[in-house]
């Protein structure tokens, strides 16, 4: 009978636990409070988010663990500028677990997924930052800066946001991850080639941000690749902007990094370091932006 007893108790201890979301096994979860936003729940371990919710729940947001992920990074920032309720489910695990290819088939952070409309999902960053301004704006009736609604401006906005996916990241990888010395000065120049775009956008605009007096989607777009750029290049190749080619972008970035949205959605130089030597060790490809490995 002692020992029964001493079964039962364990059981129930251990669903207790399971129930409370507090064992720290792959894809179960614990609730904390997330930074900023008074209210939030933050799913960490690998929750699985496609149960549990009610159509009263806040937007969720999905990312990595440690918010690591730059593109994750930018709607963070997204939503801590709009000021909306969301909560946070960090999906752990390589490949990414059942669940969340459920939720987005492409197995990528960030996803959002909305209660009140259905649960319907909305993935890749720049989709979803513009879906939240639309949101603020259509559905919370809320006065917005960050994607304006000026056709030009958001055309704008759109345009650099596409230079900054499809030009500079490329060649800021591909220097980063370049292992042969005789070509950085040359991978050196072809990414300050491409940063020039947003040193002659400020120049333009007059600044302080890109479009000028409002901080928009097209600062938030870039700013987390910049900040990887300032720490990771410093690091590895010795390599600083140099502040007579760049001096807008330059203090652009110190007034950005004032905002408490980036403060807040950011990793310190230290994370950053250790998050890059792991990509440094395997030759990591960054989704085909290290051109070393075409």
């Amino acid at each position: 009978m002692f020992m029964i007893n001493i079964a039962q108790f364990v059981l129930s201890f251990y669903l207790f636990q399971k129930c409370h979301g507090l064992l720290s096994l792959p894809f179960t979860s614990f609730k904390t409070r997330a930074p900023v936003m008074k209210g939030n729940q933050r799913f960490m371990g690998g929750y699985d988010a496609t149960i549990g919710a009610d159509p009263s729940t806040p937007l969720q947001f999905f990312t990595l663990p440690g918010n690591t992920c730059p593109y994750a990074q930018r709607t963070l920032i997204t939503l801590y500028e709009l000021g909306i309720p969301f909560d946070v489910t960090e999906v752990s695990g390589r490949p990414m677990p059942d669940w969340y290819l459920k939720i987005n088939p492409r197995g990528k952070v960030p996803a959002i997924r909305i209660p009140t409309c259905d649960y319907e999902v909305v993935y890749e960053s720049a989709i979803c930052n513009e879906f939240l301004c639309d949101y603020a704006t259509h559905v919370l009736k809320m006065h917005q800066e960050l994607m304006p609604q000026d056709p030009m401006m958001r055309a704008r906005i759109r345009l650099l946001n596409d230079h900054c996916d499809n030009i500079f990241s490329k060649t800021q990888f591909t220097y980063l991850m370049n292992k042969e010395k005789e070509r950085d000065i040359q991978l050196a120049n072809d990414m300050e080639e491409a940063l020039m775009v947003y040193e002659k956008a400020l120049d333009k605009s007059g600044g302080p941000y890109l479009l000028g007096n409002q901080f928009t989607l097209a600062d938030l777009h870039v700013l987390p690749f910049i900040q990887r750029l300032v720490v990771s290049l410093r690091h590895w190749k010795d390599y600083k902007l140099p502040q007579d080619k760049f001096p807008r972008l330059l203090v652009w970035f110190s007034s950005c990094l004032e905002r408490e949205s980036v403060k807040t959605s950011s990793m310190d130089d230290g994370k950053i370091i250790e998050v890059y030597q792991r990509f440094m060790d395997v030759n990591y490809s960054f989704g085909g932006l290290n051109k070393n490995q075409s």
